[in-house]
């Protein structure tokens, strides 16, 4: 009997074992379905704002390279700013350690892809004998395996160091991400770098390949290389757009395609999306149908600031000189002085090769420490000038030896 109750508590305690394992799963998985859907939300905020400010532009970004680094910003900072800086990455529904979590595990599951390569690294350099929080540092080495490196940014080396990482990381394509000199308090730097190059599932024909006029914004027409292809598509088509998805080698990363209407424009087009759209209306629409596709081929080199984006989507107090709170970061008060990305993009018959790199510039505030009050008690002799301040015009001018003796010799 007392085996029978042996063999039971095993199999009870299996059972846990199991039950625990697939509960911490489905943890798992809905952190990284809610950081999938917090990423895409900023992703499409990020497109709009720097699409308004620059109409009619060509843009292509990787919000996930700027998401990223900012996550690992974040990660240093405290009280209003770190509570702006969650607001604007929409995670603020995420408590820090589970969203360091899934921010690891969303990485790792991108990485383990063998069918496309896509490359994610991160750096964090700091200026020598600046202390970094060990907190900070080991938050980001640990969930985001971040590199840490001492530099000395009042010398040259430090931005080839920066140069030299951005492009072995993205195989030559992201150059000159930082250009010296620093800004003279610069203190740390922080980078993301994504590397993408995937083949088409079902590549074009070279052959088919001809120019055809594209029609621009101001109207006129200009000849592009088209590419062309008739097949089974996952399409969808609504009353201001066509879709076509276009899958890489494995099917799991996809290229999505949005044409709008004739009568409309991209940023009519986009005024409409967001990520709850993204997810709940459009991705379920797409159906496989016949069709023809005409594509151009194209190639972009684009480089923005992302201050002003930022600020503009509700990121105010890291920019700000006087209210950035970076105290998890280090003890000196420090602020964000510059994001900005780089990205190159290249589209043609074969596939895509795509990449960004991220650059978070944190800068030392020159608030000065605190000073006792002074004392001035003018018991001697001194010296007086009366001016315009406007013109600054001096009228008058003396010296007093003896305030006592009203007449002057």
């Amino acid at each position: 009997m007392s085996s029978s109750k042996t063999n039971f508590r095993r199999i009870l305690s299996g059972v846990l074992i199991c039950l625990i394992g697939l509960l911490a799963s489905a943890a798992l998985a809905g952190d990284l379905e809610k950081l999938a859907d917090a990423n895409t939300g900023f992703a499409f905020d990020l497109l709009k704002q720097i699409a308004k400010e620059q109409p009619e532009t060509n843009i292509f970004i990787s919000p996930f390279s700027v998401s990223t680094v900012l996550q690992m910003t974040a990660n240093g900072a405290a009280g209003e700013t770190k509570t702006e800086m969650r607001r604007v990455l929409k995670t603020a529904e995420l408590p820090p350690g589970v969203l360091n979590s899934a921010c690891r595990d969303l990485n790792q599951s991108l990485n383990s892809q063998t069918n496309v390569i896509l490359d994610l690294a991160n750096a964090i350099w700091y200026k020598k004998e600046f202390h970094l929080k060990p907190d900070f540092v080991a938050d980001n080495k640990q969930f985001f395996q971040a590199e840490l490196g001492a530099v000395d940014f009042d010398s040259p080396q430090s931005a080839q160091i920066i140069n030299d990482w951005a492009g072995k990381k993205t195989r030559g394509k992201i150059q000159n991400v930082v250009r010296f000199p620093f800004p003279p308090l610069t203190r740390v730097v922080l980078a993301n770098a994504i590397y993408f190059k995937g083949k088409w599932a079902e590549p074009f024909d070279k052959s088919q390949t001809k120019p055809r006029a594209f029609h621009l914004a101001n109207g006129k027409t200009e000849q592009t290389p088209m590419m062309w292809q008739a097949r089974k598509f996952s399409y969808q088509e609504g009353d201001d757009f066509q879709a076509v998805r276009l899958p890489y080698a494995g099917g799991r990363l996809q290229m999505c395609l949005f044409l709008p209407v004739t009568n409309s424009t991209p940023a009519k087009l986009m005024a409409d999306f967001s990520g709850e759209t993204w997810r709940d209306k459009i991705l379920p629409q797409f159906r496989n149908r016949e069709g023809m596709l005409v594509l151009p081929k194209f190639k972009l080199d684009y480089d923005v600031k992302l201050n002003e984006p930022l600020e503009n989507l509700g990121m105010r107090q890291a920019f700000s000189f006087y209210t950035a709170n970076f105290s998890a970061m280090a003890d000196k008060p420090l602020f964000v002085s510059e994001v900005k990305q780089k990205s190159y993009v290249d589209v043609n018959e074969e596939g895509t090769e795509a990449a960004a790199v991220t650059t978070v510039v944190m800068t030392l505030s020159a608030v000065m420490e605190p000073v006792e009050p002074f004392e001035m008690i003018v018991d001697r002799p001194f010296v007086f000038v009366i001016e315009d301040s406007q013109t600054k015009s001096i009228l008058f001018m003396g010296v007093v030896y003896d305030p006592a003796n009203q007449s002057a010799e």
